[in-house]
């Protein structure tokens, strides 16, 4: 990571889903339509496979997304946009949410 940009979460919206990550790990899932975090989504705890550099996002329009897993791996429909995810969203972010807590 650049040392100047200390900028670590990214999402990469799809037409329907936004995908939340810090550096490559996908630690949030949000449906678009309804706002609603997708606890139980294949991508999540995830690392992407390949992503555009810091800067470098808008690259990475009209391409799928592919997360790698030791049991799955997730291939997403077309990026539409990549943007900083808003503060709120942090919250939600599996690794801040306590033990119990991340059930739907």
């Amino acid at each position: 990571m650049d040392p100047k940009n200390r900028r670590r979460h990214r999402v990469f919206a799809t037409k329907h889903t936004e995908y939340h990550l810090r550096a490559d790990e996908c630690v949030a899932v949000r449906d678009r339509s309804t706002g609603a975090w997708l606890r139980q989504h294949a991508a999540l705890r995830l690392r992407a496979v390949q992503l555009p550099p810091l800067g470098a996002d808008a690259e990475w329009i009209g391409r799928r997304l592919q997360f790698w897993g030791h049991a799955t791996d997730v291939t997403t429909s077309p990026v539409t946009e990549v943007m900083r995810p808003e503060l709120h969203a942090l919250a939600h972010y599996v690794s801040g949410v306590r033990s119990g807590e991340i059930a739907a």
